[in-house]
């Protein structure tokens, strides 16, 4: 598994995991706000690492059709 795909499944887990805890009744502010931070922190790299993704089909579906004769 490539390094990319398994940094975005643990962010991705991760996401998930503040998100069930700030859904908790009991979340103090201070903390809440950690953990809020935290999250958008792993969603930027989830961005980043999706974007990357994206170009990176791009270029390879272009260079596909750069290839195929007509």
């Amino acid at each position: 598994m490539p390094q990319e795909k398994q940094n975005l499944q643990e962010a991705l887990k991760k996401l998930e995991q503040l998100v069930k805890e700030l859904e908790q009744k009991d979340v103090d502010v201070e903390a809440g706000l950690a953990k809020f931070k935290e999250g958008v922190g792993l969603v930027k790299l989830c961005q980043s690492q999706l974007r990357q993704a994206e170009n990176e089909f791009k270029k390879l579906k272009a260079e596909l059709e750069e290839n195929t004769p007509v």
